[in-house]
């Protein structure tokens, strides 16, 4: 496990969390008085430096997608990042990255990136920021990538979105206008929704997970459907109907940061049931 090491956060009502510092990407959650958990990691994930877990919840920085020169999400999920004070409160953790010659390689900007994971209760927090450290401007997208385990992704109902205008990648990143009050996730999904609200709703059954944003516009709703499973290695056939991604995102409009200021985006994602 040293080329791989991870981080187990333990709050004092039970809920756990597992975050590898590789990516400072949370890998587990279970909250209190729950067995079950509530991130789904595929099978087939790869780890260690390099690697994009596939699941959990990945920090896609400083470029969401393909929109961009760099590679697919940037390059933060495969970095290794620093614990910065795990052990000072139970719970929580802050993890951070910053520039140097491998990063500016691929991205010329000097930067300070943080990573503060809260678990609790009912509740997991996630909150990314961004300082820019250098004596230029720089612009950047952004998004958290949770994948939640459901235990049935084509059934599940996505509310909060309606009236929204939406990007759909499976239909050639046309631009729509969502109508129904209520997105059922039937087969493979890939879309941004701009101006989303700040908070939305995942209906799995009798199982409920409350997503409230602060700091990123967009929401994205993601399934890979069957052929996206059977054509990726890093997913076992089948997975699809295990997993559906509801994100916070920074996507249409890429923030501009000065020299010495910074930016902060949050997810907060509470389990219950009906």
């Amino acid at each position: 496990m040293d080329n791989h090491p991870f981080h187990e956060l333990v709050a004092s009502d039970g809920a756990r969390a597992i975050i590898a510092l590789d990516g400072a990407h949370v890998t587990s959650w279970i909250p209190a008085k729950e067995s079950e958990n509530r991130l789904f990691v595929s099978a087939r994930s790869t780890y260690g430096p390099g690697h994009a877990i596939r699941g959990g919840i990945p920090i896609i920085f400083p470029q969401f997608g393909a929109f961009g020169p760099l590679a697919q999400h940037g390059f933060a999920r495969r970095r290794r990042w620093m614990a910065l004070d795990t052990t000072t409160v139970a719970g929580h953790a802050t993890f951070g990255l910053h520039d140097d010659d491998e990063t500016r390689a691929l991205w010329p900007h000097a930067f300070e990136a943080t990573l503060q994971v809260k678990v609790g209760g009912p509740s997991l927090a996630v909150t990314l920021t961004v300082h820019n450290s250098g004596e230029s401007e720089l612009t950047f997208t952004a998004a958290f990538h949770p994948y939640f385990a459901v235990r049935q992704a084509f059934g599940a109902l996505v509310e909060g979105l309606s009236g929204c205008r939406y990007r759909d990648s499976l239909r050639d990143g046309g631009v729509f206008d969502e109508r129904d009050a209520q997105l059922t996730i039937s087969g493979p999904l890939d879309r941004i929704y701009y101006n989303a609200p700040d908070r939305v709703i995942v209906r799995d059954g009798d199982r409920v997970m409350t997503i409230e944003k602060s700091g990123f516009p967009e929401v994205v709703v993601w399934n890979p459907g069957a052929e996206g499973t059977r054509s990726r290695t890093d997913f076992l056939e089948g997975e699809e109907h295990a997993m559906l991604c509801v994100e916070a995102a920074l996507i249409e409009y890429p923030l501009l940061l000065a020299p010495g200021a910074s930016w902060t985006g949050a997810q907060r994602m509470t389990a219950s049931t009906q």
